[in-house]
C-alpha cells in the first residue's frame, strides 16, 4: 500500500475553489455508463454528487489566507497483490478508506475543545478509480521520448513530401519509423508506450479530498504540519501540535 498526502497545489496562491480538482476526479466516469460509474463517498454516505463535494469543500475555508491550501489530496495505491485479495473491489476499497480515515484523524497530535480529533471532525470525500494512464513524468514515457521525437519528425517529413513541399523518399522514412517503433525500450501489448496510454492490469486506487478546516469550519487540521508530534506553551497553556505521517 502506497499513500501520498499533498496540498491543493505547490507554490503561489491557491485556487478559491476545489471545482477543478473535483472535475479531474470525474474524468473516468466520462467513459462509463451510469451503472459503471464510481461516485464520491465519505464516512457515512454513498453516491455523493460532484457539485456537493465542490460546494462543501469551498464552503469550509473560513479565515484561510490565499497562500494556504483549502484542501489536501490523499492518494491510496494498493499493490497488485493486495488488489487480488479483494472479494468486491469497490465495496472493499470503500470499507478500507473509511478505516484509513480513522487512522488519519488519530495521527493529529492535537485536541478540539479538549478532546482528541475524531472522524466526525474531518470533512472529506473519496472516489475510487480503476484505471491509470501513463504520464509525461513516467520513466517509460521519458525514456521513449527520443524515439517519439524522431518518429514525429519523420512523419512530418512524409506529409511535406506528399504535399510537394520537400524532396525525398517516403518509403525510406516509413521504414525508419517502423524501426524506431521496434527500438523504443518500453512497450505494452506490442505498442510503444506514450503519454495518455492506459496502463494494463489491475490499477484500482483511491483519491481522497479532505478539507483543511475541520467540519465546524473553526479549526485548522493540516496534515502538512512540519511538526510530527510536539507540545508548545502558548499564552501560558500547553498546546499539542503536529501530524504523524507514519
Amino acid at each position: 500500500m502506497y499513500i501520498t498526502i499533498t496540498p491543493q497545489k505547490i507554490g503561489g496562491n491557491y485556487s478559491k475553489s476545489a471545482a477543478g480538482f473535483v472535475a479531474y476526479l470525474e474524468k473516468e466516469n466520462q467513459e462509463l455508463t451510469p451503472d459503471e460509474m464510481e461516485h464520491f463517498f465519505n464516512q457515512y454516505e454513498d453516491h455523493i454528487s460532484a457539485d456537493k463535494v465542490t460546494r462543501e469543500i469551498d464552503g469550509n475555508t473560513a479565515k484561510l489566507e490565499k497562500t494556504e491550501p483549502r484542501f489536501y489530496s490523499i492518494t491510496v495505491s494498493p499493490s497488485k497483490y493486495e488488489l487480488k485479495q479483494l472479494q468486491n473491489n469497490s465495496e472493499d476499497l470503500k470499507k478500507y478508506t473509511r478505516e484509513l480515515m480513522k487512522d488519519y484523524v488519530a495521527s493529529f497530535n492535537r485536541e478540539i475543545n479538549g478532546r482528541p480529533v475524531s472522524i466526525d471532525d474531518v470533512k472529506y470525500f473519496a472516489k475510487i478509480e480503476h484505471s491509470r494512464s501513463f504520464k509525461g513524468s513516467d520513466k517509460q514515457v521519458r525514456e521513449n521520448q527520443p524515439f517519439a521525437s524522431e518518429i514525429l519528425k519523420l512523419k512530418s517529413e512524409v506529409r511535406k513530401i506528399n504535399r510537394g513541399e520537400m524532396q525525398g523518399s517516403i518509403a525510406d522514412r516509413e521504414q525508419r519509423i517502423a524501426q524506431l517503433e521496434k527500438q523504443a525500450p518500453h512497450r505494452q501489448n506490442g505498442e510503444r508506450i506514450v503519454q495518455g496510454m492506459k496502463k494494463e492490469g489491475s490499477q484500482s486506487h483511491i483519491h481522497i479530498i479532505v478539507s483543511r478546516k475541520d467540519a465546524s469550519n473553526r479549526f485548522s487540521l493540516s496534515p502538512g504540519s512540519k511538526y510530527k508530534a510536539s507540545s508548545v506553551e502558548l499564552n501560558g497553556k500547553i498546546v499539542r501540535r503536529g501530524f504523524d505521517r507514519d
